[in-house]
């Protein structure tokens, strides 16, 4: 037999020893990890909040930048059609001033007497739009210069010029007009003849210029030719 000393107390001092230590050590890592855990979070939130902002930033740059690419491109249509209106403007002045000029010097040998000037002249030349693509109101006035006794007496190519598939075409106005039957147009006038009616262009035909050639048959023969860029009004 061995004889050892009873104390029913101490078991229980040992049992409550573990319990209070595992629960401190147990509370201190759950106290170390929530605070690991509020700082790790923090942190994390204030970055996404400092990215957040420069998102934001950027998109309202971006979006500034798109509006000053819609206006930059609207201003840059506006000078393009003002351009086009400018050089449409200047054209038909300088065709304007063209005819002017022609009209003057057609008076001045009419009222002069001693100008030498005579006979066939090719006068003016003016292209109006129908409203219908493709087809165009023409009339070309030719004229006698100086003494009306005579009669002019001949016949007047008249040739539209263009591109049509990339390559220089010439077309006589009488496959582009029904009322024009043949290509050399009779001429019978005194003081003027106009000649006039409707043209349709084909399809894919760029026009550039008319070009006229007026052949004077009579006692004193004579050969006139004339250019006309294209001015439609």
């Amino acid at each position: 037999m061995i004889v050892v000393p009873y104390n029913p107390w101490r078991k229980a001092f040992i049992r409550l020893g573990i319990v209070l230590l595992l629960g401190a050590t147990g509370g201190g890592f759950y106290l170390y990890g929530y605070k690991s855990g509020v700082f790790v979070n923090g942190d994390a939130m204030t970055e996404r909040d400092r990215l957040q902002l420069q998102v934001d930033d950027m998109s309202r740059q971006i979006a500034d930048l798109e509006q000053d690419l819609i206006n930059s491109e609207q201003a840059g249509a506006l000078d393009r059609q003002a351009l086009d209106e400018v050089q449409g403007t200047i054209i038909n002045l300088r065709e304007t001033i063209a005819q002017l000029q022609e009209d003057v010097l057609f008076y001045k040998q009419i009222m002069s007497p001693e100008n030498n000037e005579t006979g066939l002249m090719i006068g003016q030349l003016d292209l109006e739009s129908t409203g219908d693509p493709g087809r165009i109101r023409y009339r070309l006035e030719l004229r006698q210069l100086g003494n009306n006794d005579n009669i002019i007496s001949g016949y007047a190519n008249v040739n539209v010029l263009g591109n049509q598939n990339r390559q220089e075409i010439s077309l006589p106005l009488r496959t582009l007009a029904a009322d024009v039957d043949q290509i050399d147009i009779k001429l019978q006038f005194r003081y003027f003849q106009n000649i006039e009616g409707v043209m349709e262009l084909p399809a894919g035909f760029e026009p550039v210029g008319i070009q006229i050639v007026a052949v004077d048959e009579g006692n004193d023969e004579k050969t006139v030719q004339k250019s006309f860029a294209w001015v439609v009004e």
